[in-house]
């Protein structure tokens, strides 16, 4: 139990909450499950936006006719751009 609440939830940011009755569970806050939610998808943004800048966009840039590199652009980039809406809806 040490090891769930020390290290994944302050790792993760999972809103914990502890009740004698309960012990731990996910807060019944719908206002702390969104803002989990939305650090969460606020992650993966970042790792996709990194993903395209690092690797997808040079392979893009030097092979600009591989079907592979243009199918995966269009793709991520699209998943980027609803996880961006996510974040931005507040």
């Amino acid at each position: 139990m040490w090891f769930l609440r020390e290290v994944l939830a302050a790792q993760n940011l999972t809103p914990l909450t502890w009740t004698r009755r309960d012990g731990y569970q996910l807060s019944t806050d719908p206002a702390d499950w969104i803002a989990y939610e939305r650090a969460c998808v606020r992650i993966e943004l970042t790792r996709i936006s990194r993903f395209l800048s690092s690797t997808v966009i040079p392979h893009a840039q030097k092979l600009p006719d591989d079907e592979w590199v243009q199918l995966v652009l269009g793709q991520v980039t699209g998943v980027k751009s609803a996880l961006g809406l996510l974040v931005r809806s507040a």
